[in-house]
């Protein structure tokens, strides 16, 4: 299955609008051996996602930079992971704030909902990274989240799965998008609709992270269905 079923259907899609301007600028600097394709500005669209979240609370960690340099490293490679890094270091000394809107309404008209979600998982892991979600970092990856047209429900549910777990009846309920009023037979519809939004056979052409964070959320959700019918119990 080719990776336009996960990306977009039309190729070169990322060549207009802000996406095209950063990669171009980027191409013209030499900085990838390889040609660019819809794969690849997926990934670049990542990092500068990543940056945007990382700067929210003025300040650039090495705990969050470490995350993100250890996901591409896992997903790409050593040679591939530099070039990027290289690029991603470059992103983190400017400011594209202004152009995050724009950003994700281009990824959000090319790439699925699945997709989606996990680009939202991906950055509270970023921001998880030092073991702190700062609020002002929760409200950027709510705005993006909003952009790319992911509700309320499907943000609380991931952003959840990120919380300490002081209070775990209460995040159960928050990851599955229901209140604890739900009857038993409500709590089990939630569960099926949320297994199947965030099975990793929804994501088509991906690389084994993506996927690994689609499992993540998978299991969650089953542990969050078990936990309260056990409660129940």
């Amino acid at each position: 299955m080719s990776n336009g079923k996960w990306i977009g259907a039309a190729a070169g899609w990322f060549f207009a609008g802000p996406i095209g301007g950063i990669i171009g600028y980027y191409v013209g600097k030499n900085v990838f051996a390889s040609k660019v394709d819809n794969k690849t500005a997926f990934e670049i669209s990542l990092l500068i996602l990543s940056s945007v979240v990382i700067k929210a609370d003025g300040k650039v960690l090495k705990s969050e930079l470490e995350y993100v340099k250890k996901f591409f490293t896992n997903t790409f490679g050593t040679t591939k992971s530099n070039e990027y890094f290289r690029m991603f270091n470059n992103l983190n000394k400017q400011d594209y704030s202004s152009k995050l809107r724009q950003v994700c309404l281009q990824l959000n008209s090319h790439i699925n909902h699945s997709s989606r979600l996990e680009i939202i998982h991906f950055l509270f892991g970023v921001s998880a990274a030092d073991n702190e979600i700062h609020p002002n970092e929760v409200e950027q990856i709510k705005r993006i989240a909003t952009y790319m047209n992911i509700n309320s429900y499907d943000f609380e549910s991931i952003y959840s799965m990120f919380l300490s777990k002081g209070s775990n009846s209460e995040k159960w309920y928050t990851i599955l998008g229901i209140t604890k009023d739900a009857t038993n037979t409500e709590v089990k519809k939630a569960y099926r609709k949320m297994a199947v939004k965030y099975h990793p056979d929804k994501l088509i052409g991906v690389s084994d992270d993506i996927k690994n964070l689609a499992e993540e959320k998978f299991l969650v959700v089953k542990e969050s269905y078990e936990q309260i019918m056990k409660s129940r119990n």
